[in-house]
């Protein structure tokens, strides 16, 4: 019975677990992050006759079913006799109760943890079987565990029974295969293999075999002599190559030679490992130095500290100057303390000075300098001395658990803890709070296109954009990747919306570089709220996740508020306020139409400098006639503060409560009255109208939207409805008769967002649309992505031979521009051509005079 076997799922408590055991000169055979994990790992050690010798178990704040599966599986006949050590956060009446009915197990809690060797040496007095041993079955005195393979099962039976009785423990395969799991899952000393196997030969074994940890001798036999064989098999890694005609007092001398060779190997290493085991197993780094100060060894600690990978970087180099000055804060010009020591064969006790690690950066330590003889004879100086920066409080030991080591952001589990001190207030105060769940969009091409160091510096960077906004209370965290959480605390519903996608634009603050172009990103955000009704911490921060998985499913970089079963009067309450506020809106003109081009690539020239900017936009060349030019609207609400809110607040919000026909016919009047006096156009528009899935459901919308169109004199063709293919048409019937009423006044129709579900060709193949919007992540990430590149090839192939214009939007440089135009698509749209501007302010007379 040996080795101790560590369960944390913390890898910071885990860490904290091994540096304790390490300190006792203990180290652990086997670390498991699972407990159903632990329960089958277990149960594994006892079938191969190698049970561990002690158990230390992490027991997560609130235990998980996991845990408690554990616990009855420890408390069982067949695991009584193994002692357990259980880590806990705090005292509780059920973990009390558990200890005292198993027996051999005891309870200490982390903020003891300095108590877990004594406790160990009380479960298990002989603190020798706790140390690590290699995980192999016991062997014969020989020493030497043999793994013979061949196809022949009498064969196998001989040689085995033949080698057996000279002492060897030995297991047998018949094929490659067999021999590789084998291998695998035991150590072997030897391997001797027939070169001819059912599935393969000898060689390719070798080779299969010399490459695992630990890797056995390995010998091929044969019964034949053949000079190929013996090449590729020596080739192949084999050290000797046997033949099975050969009598078998000459197989076994080859065998007794070979197994010499390889005591002699375990000899060896077993005294390198002995001695790096004495100098690996202290806490402290220890180096030694000739009486010139020149470094002759040092241990696997030392190496760690100093920041260096080999010994062989510091062994033969003089100690000051590499690894210290004369003074903490540089060279004084002589020799420092430590120096003189090495030269004089002085000791020094408790001496704190500066060292230097391999990056520069300075380490407050403690060291002590003792000469080194050997038979009298003073051999130079050894230096033990151990990191004292490192000497943390309890609160920075606190920190260092509760925190995310890259961003500074509290992480998933004490964002949690404080999520239900919030949920407490909130039931003896009221109000409410809210969880926000962000999560990043695209993040894994935004690594792939900028690299992981670059990747993790945004992270950083957008962890200090959010942190800046942050009021007392609130708490932002980092989950885990890219995903984020904040919480507000103390909101009101009515401003939620507009407060939760405020955060939403501040992100697009935040670029990387992709194609040598600075983009932004984008996010996707959920929110839930917290109020004296919620059941639970964890339960709003699910729902959080849950909403933020649909507004990535609507086309991310949206916000999405959740509203459950127990959320019913949070939902009431949020609803009345904006059906009023959207009512408001609309009767006070603050509903406000914004416009932005789009371009017919065919009217723009290749090169950049040849573009012509006409109001600010990109819109042609020099002078290219007969193109179509498109527009879309877009629409913001100006709040009565006179902030801007964007669509993603109000319109998720307008579908809840069912305004979305009311919104989309108030925006198609004013286009129309709009469109109704403008004059003197000289090149064909079109304006692309958003129409929800809603109206598209309404028969009295159409009745009405056909009304419009037909008394407002403005020719139909010059609309163009856009319906969104991320979200769920509710009948493709409904939606398809809608379109087809429309289609018969002269209007037309574009599918948005195509490509970013699987109902897109369902959409394509029963909707008579003209034209495809391509999703506008695949287009930004053309210049870096040749997947993204091939994406929008085959979307715009498709839809061409469909007989259908294709349009990329997100263009946001000349070259997803360019890289757009290769890709055969009939227009761009984005911020590179033009930002949206109030519809109000476009001259269209003067944008295109020329015709």
């Amino acid at each position: 019975m040996s080795g101790i076997l560590v369960v944390e799922r913390s890898t910071t408590l885990s860490h904290l677990l091994k540096r304790t055991l390490a300190a006792a000169a203990l180290t652990p055979r086997s670390e498991l992050a699972a407990y159903l994990d632990t329960v089958d790992h277990l149960r594994h050690s006892q079938e191969l006759t190698q049970p561990y010798g002690m158990l230390i178990v992490g027991v997560p704040a609130r235990p998980t079913r996991d845990c408690l599966a554990l616990l009855d599986f420890l408390a069982g006949e067949s695991q009584r006799s193994l002692p357990v050590l259980l880590m806990v956060h705090e005292q509780s009446a059920d973990l009390d109760n558990w200890v005292r009915q198993r027996g051999k197990a005891a309870i200490v809690l982390w903020t003891q943890f300095s108590r877990i060797p004594a406790v160990l040496a009380q479960l298990e007095p002989r603190p020798e079987q706790l140390a690590a041993q290699p995980e192999a079955a016991a062997v014969p005195s020989q020493g030497i565990r043999i793994l013979f393979v061949d196809d022949s099962q009498s064969v196998r039976l001989a040689y085995q029974q033949l080698l057996e009785r000279q002492g060897y423990a030995v297991a047998t395969a018949g094929t490659l295969g067999e021999a590789a799991d084998k291998a695998a899952k035991e150590t072997f000393d030897l391997a001797i293999v027939d070169y001819f196997l059912p599935d393969g030969n000898g060689d390719e074994l070798c080779r299969s075999l010399s490459g695992l940890p630990g890797a056995p001798t390995l010998a091929v036999i044969t019964g034949t002599y053949r000079e190929d064989i013996i090449v590729k098999s020596l080739d192949a890694g084999a050290i000797e190559c046997m033949f099975k005609n050969e009598a078998k007092e000459l197989f076994l001398a080859r065998v007794k030679t070979l197994s010499r060779q390889i005591q002699m190997q375990k000899s060896v290493e077993a005294e390198r490992q002995r001695l790096d085991g004495i100098l690996g197993s202290v806490g402290d780094g220890v180096y030694g130095v000739d009486q010139q100060g020149v470094i002759t060894f040092i241990n696997p600690t030392g190496l760690r500290l100093l920041g260096y990978s080999e010994e062989e970087q510091l062994i033969g180099k003089t100690a000051q100057g590499l690894i210290h000055q004369a003074a903490e804060e540089g060279d004084e010009g002589g020799e420092s303390g430590l120096g003189q020591a090495y030269t004089a064969g002085n000791s020094l006790k408790g001496h704190e000075t500066v060292f230097w690690r391999r990056d520069r950066t300075g380490m407050t330590v403690e060291c002590s300098v003792l000469p080194l003889a050997i038979q009298n004879r003073r051999q130079g100086s050894v230096v033990v001395f151990r990191d004292i920066s490192e000497r943390k409080s309890a609160d920075s030991l606190r920190w260092e658990m509760t925190h995310d080591k890259l961003t500074g952001l509290v992480n998933a589990r004490h964002f949690t803890h404080q999520v239900a001190q919030e949920l407490l207030r909130r039931r003896e105060a009221g109000g409410y709070s809210a969880i926000l769940y962000i999560d990043l969009d695209r993040f894994s091409a935004i690594v792939d296109a900028a690299g992981v160091p670059a990747s993790e510096r945004l992270l950083v960077e957008i962890a200090t954009v959010l942190g800046k906004r942050l009021r007392e209370h609130d708490v932002l965290a980092r989950i885990e990747g890219d995903r984020l959480a904040l919480m507000l605390s103390g909101v009101q519903l009515e401003n939620l919306f507009p407060l939760a996608d405020s955060y939403r634009e501040l992100l697009h603050q935040c670029k990387y570089e992709s194609g040598g172009v600075s983009r932004p990103i984008t996010a996707s955000i959920g929110v839930a709220v917290i109020s004296r009704d919620t059941p639970s911490a964890e339960y709003v921060v699910e729902h959080a996740r849950l909403a933020c998985r649909t507004a990535k499913q609507r086309g991310r970089d949206q916000t999405e508020i959740y509203v459950g079963e127990h959320d019913a009067r949070i939902a009431r309450e949020i609803e009345a306020g904006w059906t009023e506020r959207l009512r408001q809106a609309m009767e006070q003109e603050r509903i406000v139409l914004l416009v932005q081009p789009i371009v017919p690539i065919a009217a723009l020239p290749r090169t950049e400098s040849a573009v012509v900017q006409r109001q600010g936009w990109r819109v042609n060349g020099s002078g290219t006639a007969g193109q179509e030019y498109l527009f879309e609207i877009l629409i913001r609400m100006v709040g009565k503060d006179g902030q801007l809110i964007s669509p993603g607040v109000f319109v998720p919000l307008a579908e809840r409560v069912g305004m979305m026909p009311k919104l989309d016919l108030w925006v198609l009047n004013r286009l129309l009255r709009y469109l109704a006096g403008v004059r003197g156009v000289k090149a064909p528009v079109a304006f692309h109208v958003n129409l929800s899935n809603m109206t598209l459901a309404d028969p009295d919308s159409l009745k009405l939207i056909e009304a419009a169109i037909r008394t407002s004199g403005v020719p139909a063709r010059q609309l163009v409805f856009e319906i969104t293919e991320t979200s769920e048409l509710t009948s493709l019937h409904s939606a398809r008769k809608f379109i087809s009423a429309l289609k018969k006044l002269g209007c037309r129709f574009a599918l948005d967002d195509f490509g970013t579900g699987f109902s897109s060709f369902t959409h394509l193949r029963h909707l008579p649309v003209d034209f495809v919007k391509v999703e506008g992540s695949f287009v930004q990430g053309m210049p870096g992505s040749e997947l993204d590149r091939k994406m929008v090839g085959s979307i715009t192939q498709l839809a061409q031979s469909l007989k259908l214009r294709v349009i990329g939007e997100h263009v946001d440089s000349f070259s997803t521009l360019e890289a757009l135009r290769v890709s055969g698509a009939d227009y761009a749209q984005g911020n590179y051509l033009g930002e949206p501007r109030p519809l109000r302010s476009v001259d269209f007379a003067a944008l295109f005079p020329h015709g």
